[in-house]
């Protein structure tokens, strides 16, 4: 049992770990190993394992669902809770029950908000808030959002669903964990009934047509479970009542408790009557001085040899009394009125009759939740084999009338059949009938002229009478002749007419061979129904081998994403190629524009370089010409006459003659010739080295 309760609780944190993977919050069946992680090494704390987030290396999986899950924690965690037992165990479970709801509780919480605020409802439930002093508060309008009771409730909630959650047949649990709404509405009746609120009405034909909660069947899960609650308490109640009933609701399920009360007892050492709060649970009958249960006063235990006996109300004496017989000692008891000392008469007989001597007898609210799950499948079994019955006796009116309506179909059909027939008949006969008139006035047209013709010729020919009455009378007997004709004529008509009433008589029994006919296509409709179902059974192979189709499909899709994916790597690595080979490209150009700059420098240089020759040539050609000037020169001034060598004259213009013959312009425009001759030399002197130079660089390029 308490291993039963760790494993609800661990489903819960998974099933959120699942939800909350996903950005649709679907829920797969299945959690990453990284999630998983956070959520061992906790429990391993709880369990005193160092490091407990380390047995998921060891699984190959990335993806885990609740089956491994709860195997891998069975044979690495939480094989240590076997070692533990009595309160030790007790609080052991319960720290596990609160690490789960620790992670549950927001999740749970906000899907219970969105669709209370979707369907706009208002209760004092959402909007009822415990602040420090543990006091509730209305937040309406205030900017923290509306919460679904307070924490502690929705623990005590949360832990009345996992012991309500449904079973298999073996009683082992079924995932996911899901509840009976029928519990849902018990427990919500509960609640008011223990805190005395108006109790909440259930409408058994909406139950199924509830627009708040989209049932498909008649369970839910623990969202379902808490909305459901929270719509059946009125608005009108105050919170902390509502919290009071919850938690008494939750001791009587937890804890095993039948029933709780004031009664009045009859004391044995001190012999008088006190009141006590009564307290009685599956084992034994506790009393206290008040409702707080904090003084226990005694208890009484219950065995199969104890039972109770009313005894009738005496004037002037208590009311409502009856005796507990145990086997050591008997005990008086007053309820406060009649209907509570009946009903803890039968609550009493109910709880000795239930205890058992082997250990692994189940409780008594495990006990009432099977029975009251027998009843309910019992009960919606007679309402599904009523409603199949209703549907089947549709179907057969159904049918009636649809064959009713084919009789008649077929019956103003053959009607319509025999009503053209006679139409055709009397056709026939009006045709034949206007033939003999047409006749009969031919005849009558044609003796008339022979009369005339007579006539004539009986004027014209009086000697011709003997031989026009000779005539005449073979004429009448022609007459006669085509009169009998006639009359044989009309003998064979009303024959076929005869004929005709023979065929009228012959499909009416062809009519009544059509109805037999109708009745074996009856029978073969009967075929046909269970050819259907035939047809039915086929169709549900190939709805399910179209499931198979839709699961390959899904697969085939998960590869052509793969290959989109792989085909924009690849589109991504080759525009990243062509980047690459643009950049080589313009690196391309760029190298030929400067070897084509390079090859016009080239002949930029070669250019200059046969303009320093040409320049080197005339510089030769001028310095040849200077050269033979200077000789020239020279040999001029070595031709003059010898004389003694002179002192510069500071007065160049005067000689030992007196003042030269030549003028201060003469002097000058001399000087002037020989600096143009010193600067030419100089400027050949540079293009020659500036050539040199030139030339030079065009070797080195």
């Amino acid at each position: 049992m308490e291993w039963e309760e760790v494993k609800k609780s661990l489903w819960h944190a998974f099933d959120v770990l699942d939800t909350t993977s996903h950005l649709k919050k679907i829920r797969t069946a299945q959690v990453p190993k990284t999630k998983l992680r956070v959520l061992t090494n906790n429990l391993g704390h709880l369990l005193s394992v160092e490091q407990a987030e380390t047995i998921w290396d060891k699984v190959p999986k990335d993806n885990i669902d609740f089956d491994q899950f709860i195997d891998v924690l069975n044979k690495n965690l939480l094989v240590g809770l076997d070692k533990h037992s009595g309160a030790k165990l007790v609080g052991l479970i319960s720290e596990i029950d609160n690490l789960c709801w620790m992670l549950c509780e927001n999740v749970y919480r906000q899907r219970i908000l969105d669709d209370t605020l979707e369907n706009g409802e208002n209760h004092v439930a959402v909007n009822g808030e415990k602040n420090v002093d543990g006091d509730y508060t209305n937040i309406i309008g205030s900017k923290q959002p509306p919460r679904i009771f307070c924490s502690g409730d929705c623990f005590k909630l949360w832990k009345i669903f996992n012991f309500l959650v449904e079973r298999a047949e073996d009683k082992s649990l079924l995932f996911p964990l899901l509840t009976d709404i029928e519990e849902a509405e018990r427990i919500a009746s509960e609640i008011c009934q223990t805190v005395g609120l108006p109790l909440p009405k259930v409408n058994p034909n909406q139950r199924r047509g509830s627009t708040d909660i989209l049932l498909q069947s008649f369970l839910i899960d623990f969202s379902d479970f808490v909305k459901v609650i929270v719509k059946k308490i009125t608005k009108d109640n105050d919170t902390r009542v509502i919290s009071h009933g919850i938690s008494e609701v939750y001791n009587q399920i937890m804890y095993d408790i039948v029933r709780k009360g004031y009664m009045v007892k009859f004391g044995n050492k001190v012999t008088a009557w006190k009141e006590r709060w009564f307290v009685l649970n599956s084992s034994e009958l506790k009393y206290y001085t008040n409702a707080e249960e904090k003084d226990l006063k005694g208890s009484i235990a219950l065995c199969q040899a104890c039972f109770t006996q009313s005894f009738p109300d005496k004037p002037g004496g208590r009311h409502h009394r009856f005796k507990l017989h145990t086997p050591g000692k008997h005990y008086e008891l007053s309820a406060p009125d009649l209907k509570s000392k009946n009903e803890w008469m039968a609550d009493i007989k109910i709880v000795v009759s239930h205890i058992g001597t082997g250990p692994s007898k189940d409780s008594l609210q495990l006990a009432a939740l099977k029975e009251r799950k027998k009843e309910r499948e019992e009960r919606r079994r007679r309402t599904a084999e009523e409603e199949l019955n209703r549907c089947a006796e549709r179907e057969k009116l159904l049918e009636r009338e649809r064959q009713l309506e084919e009789e008649r179909r077929q019956r103003q059909l053959a009607q319509e059949e025999i009503l053209e027939r006679e139409r055709l008949l009397a056709l026939e006969r009006q045709k034949r009938a206007e033939e003999e008139e047409r006749r009969r006035r031919e005849t009558n047209e044609l003796l008339d002229e022979k009369k005339k013709e007579i006539d004539a010729e009986r004027q014209r020919c009086a000697d011709t009478e003997a031989r026009l009455q000779a005539e005449r009378e073979a004429l009448m007997q022609q007459s006669k002749e085509e009169l009998e004709a006639e009359r044989e004529q009309r003998a064979l008509v009303e024959a076929r007419l005869r004929e005709e009433e023979a065929q009228l008589e012959e499909e009416r029994r062809r009519l009544k061979e059509l109805e037999e006919a109708k009745a074996a296509l009856e029978a073969m409709v009967e075929m046909e129904r269970a050819l259907k179902k035939d047809e039915e059974i086929v169709r549900n192979l190939q709805a399910r081998i179209l499931e198979e189709e839709y699961a390959k499909r899904e697969e085939l899709e998960r590869l052509q994403a793969e290959q989109n994916k792989k085909l924009m790597e690849e589109q991504l690595t080759r525009q990243e190629l062509e980047a690459a080979h643009r950049l080589k490209e313009e690196a391309l150009r760029l190298a030929k524009e400067q070897l084509e700059a390079l090859t016009r420098e080239r002949e930029m240089a070669d250019q200059q370089l046969r303009d320093a020759a040409e320049k080197l040539k005339q510089a030769e050609i001028d310095r040849q010409k200077i050269q033979e000037r200077m000789k020239l020169k020279a040999m001029t001034s070595s031709s003059r006459m010898a004389g003694p060598i002179r002192t510069p004259d500071p007065n160049p213009f005067v000689t030992h003659r007196g003042l030269g013959a030549f003028t201060e312009a003469d002097f000058q425009r001399r000087q002037q010739s020989q600096e143009e001759e010193n600067s030419n030399m100089s400027s050949a002197e540079q293009n020659l080295s500036n050539s040199t130079q030139a030339i030079t660089l065009q070797t080195e390029l």
